[in-house]
């Protein structure tokens, strides 16, 4: 059991308060939307769940069956989608994907490769060897998908997930998603989606300053 735990958190820039005291314990086996207002500091709160940043006051904590889970070692344990996310747009879908896993260790092998493919619907043979620069917006935010789903992690941290997705890739977020949280996967999310706010256990609401 994974526990992320946010205690009297508060967070700032340049002087300006982005949220202050949240308090919240997310669990493995449950998603938890983090919504709000554009700047109220959702994808912020996502970076603090992965100790990408330090709070203002306040302390966040990812504990696993009593033992706290830091640096390193956390960030084996953890996958994320967020608009910063790029690939590089000369190397195939392939070539970014077995770039990105060989970073924590995991090879792709070929018939992995188009197992996900067919998962995150890029089943096209000629995505394979288009180089990711051509690819929609729709396209790379599956990628996206498959990266994280290959990667295999216990925590997911998803910011706006179901950005330029159709309906259809929408609800390709929605059940692996479930999925994952049914399989003992922690999901913490940050959506302004009225149908993955629904679609979570648990919810953290940011008001903005």
């Amino acid at each position: 059991m994974i526990t992320i735990k946010f205690e009297a958190v508060t967070q700032s820039f340049y002087g300006r308060t982005i949220f202050q005291d949240i308090n919240a314990e997310l669990r493995s086996g449950t998603i938890t939307a983090v919504t709000g207002q554009n700047g109220s500091g959702k994808s912020t709160l996502l970076k603090l769940a992965a100790h990408f940043m330090l709070p203002a006051a306040g302390r966040v904590s990812v504990v696993e069956d009593a033992r706290e889970l830091r640096r390193a070692e956390l960030r084996t344990r953890l996958a994320m989608v967020t608009p910063e996310l790029r690939f590089y747009p000369r190397l195939t879908a392939r070539e970014n994907l077995a770039f990105l896993l060989g970073l924590r260790g995991i090879e792709l092998t070929e018939i992995k490769f188009q197992v996900l493919l067919a998962r995150v619907g890029l089943r096209d043979q000629a995505v394979a060897t288009t180089v990711t620069g051509e690819f929609s917006t729709g396209m790379r935010q599956r990628l996206k998908l498959a990266a994280l789903l290959a990667a295999e992690a216990d925590i997911w941290l998803l910011d706006e997930p179901g950005a330029n997705l159709d309906a259809v890739g929408r609800e390709l977020v929605l059940r692996e998603a479930r999925q994952a949280a049914d399989e003992g996967r922690l999901v913490l999310w940050a959506t302004n989606d009225e149908r993955e706010e629904a679609a979570a256990d648990a919810a953290i609401h940011l008001a903005g300053h």
